[in-house]
């Protein structure tokens, strides 16, 4: 099932991939033939597009090799790693646009509308095709999901784009065409921070955010069997591949079978966690084999404390 998804997504990217590569081309030649900076700074966008489907290609392409000794975990957290480089790649073409834009300020600006508004409604409608086809693939993959944030920022700019051109048209102000380009490339930060900020949520291990740790205690403890949860740590090797690890406390170690059997398939059924570690202990077991007495942070800020040494006979 798994590799049915990932195949899906790269078929999705690599078709999003071509599509956006080659109107982009197309609305280079276009924006620079009509002098319309918005039509660049469209076409910048999608340029933009096209690596970070380009990343994401790659990134699918290496997830999709299986587990080894030494990478137990398989090569999932690939497409997290490219995150950051596309990232860097979005606020580059932001900040070319703004720079080109300044410089064209004082300009007397000569700008061909027409060829504008065809070039912007076909840009739309590239947008709106792409957007849905990695629709499907975004809730489980972070770089489809990149993308598609990407593709709907480029319809925001390609409706921009028949804006200024339809401005132009009707009032001849053509500075519009500046004061749109600064506004595509405003809508890059929030996506930038959106996307980067998820990715190193993974790369720290945080808890996903659609998982409430206090909920999953809550369930466990409504299982026949189960007293409680600790040491609990849930975190993400990739948006589709949530892990959890807990101890979990148990009347007797004779019905703990049971227990971690019930708990496993709540786990999955209905917090959508399938890979799980779970270590039954008794009251006795956990006081008996001390495992948890310095558990993670705890153990290492314990450890990290300056012995203090008394004096003799003190």
């Amino acid at each position: 099932m798994a590799e049915d998804h990932r195949a899906g997504v790269t078929k999705a990217l690599g078709i999003g991939l071509a599509l956006t590569l080659a109107f982009a081309a197309f609305e280079v030649a276009a924006g620079v033939w009509s002098g319309s900076l918005a039509l660049v700074s469209d076409a910048g966008h999608m340029l933009v597009d096209s690596a970070g489907l380009l990343l994401a290609l790659a990134a699918a392409a290496v997830a999709r090799k299986p587990a080894d000794l030494r990478r137990s975990f398989g090569y999932a957290r690939a497409e997290v790693l490219v995150v950051p480089v596309h990232v860097v790649l979005m606020l580059g073409i932001a900040g070319y646009i703004v720079w080109e834009a300044f410089a064209r300020a004082g300009e007397d600006l000569e700008i061909s509308a027409g060829p504008v508004l065809l070039v912007g409604i076909a840009g739309l409608g590239v947008n709106a095709f792409v957007f849905r086809l990695l629709h499907g693939h975004s809730e489980h993959n972070l770089n489809a999901r990149g993308a598609m944030f990407e593709v709907a920022a480029d319809a925001l700019g390609s409706v921009g784009v028949i804006v200024s051109a339809l401005v132009i048209l009707a009032t001849g102000w053509m500075t519009i065409d500046i004061v749109v380009s600064l506004v595509i490339a405003a809508l890059v930060l929030p996506r930038a921070w959106l996307l980067l900020r998820q990715a190193i949520l993974i790369l720290l291990e945080g808890a996903p955010a659609e998982v409430e740790l206090a909920e999953i205690e809550r369930d466990a403890r409504a299982i026949p069997g189960v007293l409680g949860l600790h040491d609990l740590h849930i975190w993400s090797l990739a948006p589709s591949f949530v892990s959890l690890s807990a101890h979990v406390e148990v009347e007797s170690m004779t019905e703990s079978e049971r227990a971690i059997g019930l708990l496993s398939v709540m786990l999955r059924e209905r917090h959508g966690i399938s890979h799980v570690t779970l270590q039954p202990e008794t009251q006795e077991l956990h006081e008996a084999v001390q495992c948890c007495d310095y558990p993670d942070m705890a153990a290492l800020d314990h450890l990290h404390q300056p012995r203090i040494e008394t004096p003799a006979g003190r």
